[in-house]
Parts: C-alpha cells; structure tokens; sequence
C-alpha cells in the first residue's frame, strides 16, 4: 500500500519538486559563498597550512666574533681577531615529520568546515521546509474559507426561506474570524524562518523569501551501507582519523628530537707578525673546520611524551566510536521520523477523500432535505484539520530526509 503512494506522489510532484530544488539550490550556494564561519575556518586552515615551512626551518646559523682582552700568542704571531660561524642540523628525517604533523593537523581542521557546512545547509533546508509548510497552510485555509462562504450563502438561503436559523450564519461566521486570524499568525510566523535563512544567507534582514510548493523526498535506507559510509567519511570520524595521524607523527617527531644533533662549524682567527723574530709563515692566520654534535642524555621526557601520545590515539579512538554510535543513533531516529510521516501522509490523503465525498453528501442532503447543519460544520473542520495535517506530514518527511543527508550526504 506505501509502496503505491509513493509512486503516486512521486509522479504528481515531480515537476513541483524540480523547482523547488533549484530554488533551495540556489540558497545553500549563498551559504557557501557568504557564511563567516565558513570563510573563518577556511582562512585558518589557510594559516594552518603556512606552519609547515615554519617547523620545517633549521636552527639559526651561530656567529661570533672576539677581541681579546689580553692577546694570546701563539708561535706565529699574537690572535687578534677570532671569528667563528656554526650550524645544527636535526637528525635525519626530522624536519620532514615535523610538517606532516602540521599538514595532518590542517586537514583536521579542513574536516571541521564539511561538518559545519553540512549544519548550515541542513538549518536552512529546515527554515525552507517550515516556510513551505506555512505557504501550503495558508492555501489551504484560504480554500476553507471559500467554503464556509459556500456554506454561509447556503445558510442564508435557508433562513431566507424560513427553514433555517440565524445562529448558522453567525456559527460560519466566527469560524471564518478565525481562519482568518490563523492566516494572519502564519504570515508572521513566516518571519522567523526569513531570519534563520537571511542570517546564514547574509542577506538583507527584511529580505523575503518566496519559497515553491515542495513535494515528498523520497529516501532510500540501507542500514549496512550506511554503517560503512558513516565509519569512513563522517566529517567528524574522518577528523579524528588526521588528529591520529598528527599524534602519530608527533611521537615520530619525539624520536627524532631523542636522536643526537649534528653541527658543522668553522673559527678562524686573525693573528699578527711576530717582531721578535721571524719564524716560518710568520703571522700565519688560524682557520679550525669542526664537526659537532649534541646528545641528549635525558631521556625520561621523551619516554613520558611517548606514552602521552600513545594516550590520546586511544582517547581518539574512543571518541569515533562514540561518535559512530550516536550518528548511527540519530540515523535510525530519523529514519523511524521518516516512515511514521508517510504512513501519516497515506492516512491523511484516505480520510481527505473519503471526508470530501461524506462533504458533498451532506451539502446535497442540506439543500435538498434540510439536514444537519451541525454535521455539516463537523465534517468540514475535519477536512481542515486532516489537509493541514497532510501538509505538516509532507513537511516532517522532508525534515526528516534532511536531517538523513546531514549524517550521510557529504
């Protein structure tokens, strides 16, 4: 029976829903291109990337010069001027893992603008479903109210002729009073749906939005695949898989930070001529090339920031489990949202064509016979009840395909 509704309904609204998706379409690229927090994430992933060169740099290069106090001599003449120039250099393969933990840190950051981008669509898809919704109630009321006039003018006539009481009229009457106060509560219920989208849109604050009628999103739903797609490419998982990663490289970098670093160098020092005497080479410069290297001897640090490390992976591991488990959560939630609706939208489309032919029995009977009119006011606030009860359905569907495609749809 589900299965022939939806055929049904998919072929009525095809045409309806393609407008309208292009109408949404067009919203959600605003999104894109305006949204700060996108464009704030975006740069700071910008900035993130721009560490890379900056850890990737050696030490700085030492130079020295001296004078000494009291000259040294030597065999070939007084030092007059040392000069000395040095250069540390980290053990092999440093540098290297040190940017991989900046690049893995930045592509966790990158993953944090997929997740907000995926929230930011799916407010304003929820903002654009309520606004349909009240869009579709208001029609719908209007058509009521056209209606109780129908009735109105039918109970005058009854009265006219003396087989009818006043009380009818004024009973439409107060009816119509009120759909027309609901109407005026939809219009300004419409301005806080404008708010959410103009607010994530950048739009102009009193910038309306003429949303299209929408029809039912169908969405199919396999519980294994879904599983899969979730513990592979959620945003979030995959965040946490490059902060793995990060932390990964960090006790890389641990290890190479704990091996000896290694220097080249080179002093030389100016020496004058002797005047005592004249030796061979006499006044002969000093020129050293060394080669040096640093050892750290403590070791307990780079223990203790190996196990810190090795901590947090499993920290993060626990939390995408975590994570995994309430997406997983949410989805079924979301999905029993989406079915409950449907076996809502069938029922409601049943009774609204069994109450209109149950309608049109009653009109007949009260303008031939003199029926009910009570009856007659019963049966159609009970077909306004069930077609607003029909758009709120359709609506909570598409909230509901919404909310599936946030969890996903990336």
């Amino acid at each position: 029976m589900i299965g022939k509704f939806i055929t049904c309904f998919v072929l009525c609204w095809l045409c309806i829903a393609n407008a309208q998706g292009q109408l949404l379409d067009s919203l959600l690229k605003m999104v894109v291109e305006n949204s700060p927090e996108l464009k704030a994430l975006q740069l700071e992933y910008e900035a993130e990337l721009m560490k890379v060169d900056q850890v990737r740099t050696i030490p700085n290069t030492q130079f020295g010069i001296g004078i000494p106090a009291l000259r040294p001599e030597t065999r070939l003449g007084p030092q007059l001027i040392m000069v000395s120039a040095s250069q540390m250099f980290p053990w092999f393969g440093a540098r290297k893992v040190k940017g991989d933990v900046v690049v893995s840190m930045s592509k966790a950051k990158y993953e944090r603008i997929s997740v907000i981008r995926l929230e930011l669509f799916n407010k304003v898809e929820l903002a654009y479903y309520a606004l349909v919704d009240l869009k579709q109630k208001a029609g719908i009321i209007s058509e009521i109210l056209k209606q109780f006039e129908v009735l109105k003018q039918l109970a005058l006539t009854k009265m006219e002729g003396g087989s009818g009481r006043m009380t009818n009229v004024l009973r439409v009457e107060l009816k119509q009073d009120e759909l027309k106060q609901q109407l005026k509560r939809i219009e300004a219920s419409k301005q806080k749906y404008f708010a959410i989208i103009n607010s994530l849109t950048l739009a102009p604050w009193a910038t309306t939005i003429d949303v299209d009628d929408v029809g039912v999103e169908l969405f199919e739903f396999n519980l294994k695949e879904s599983r899969k797609k979730i513990s592979e490419h959620y945003p979030l998982i995959t965040m946490i898989d490059r902060q793995i990663a990060a932390s990964r490289n960090k006790q890389l970098v641990n290890r190479k930070m704990g091996a000896p670093m290694i220097g080249v160098g080179l002093d030389y020092s100016i020496v004058g001529e002797r005047t005592d005497m004249i030796p061979e080479y006499n006044g002969r410069d000093i020129l050293i090339p060394k080669l040096m290297i640093s050892i750290p001897l403590y070791r307990k640090g780079f223990k203790a920031k190996n196990i810190e490390e090795g901590l947090i992976q499993s920290a993060l591991e626990f939390n995408q489990e975590s994570i995994e488990q309430r997406v997983i959560g949410q989805l079924l939630h979301y999905h029993t949202d989406y079915k409950l609706a449907l076996l809502e939208i069938e029922l409601n489309e049943e009774q609204i064509g069994t109450t209109k032919k149950i309608m049109d029995l009653l009109l007949t009977e009260y303008s031939t016979e003199g029926g009910s009119f009570d009856e007659l006011l019963q049966v159609q606030n009970q077909l306004l009840g069930y077609e607003l009860e029909l758009s709120t359905a359709k609506k909570m569907v598409n909230m509901a395909v919404s909310n599936m495609e946030r969890l996903i749809n990336y």
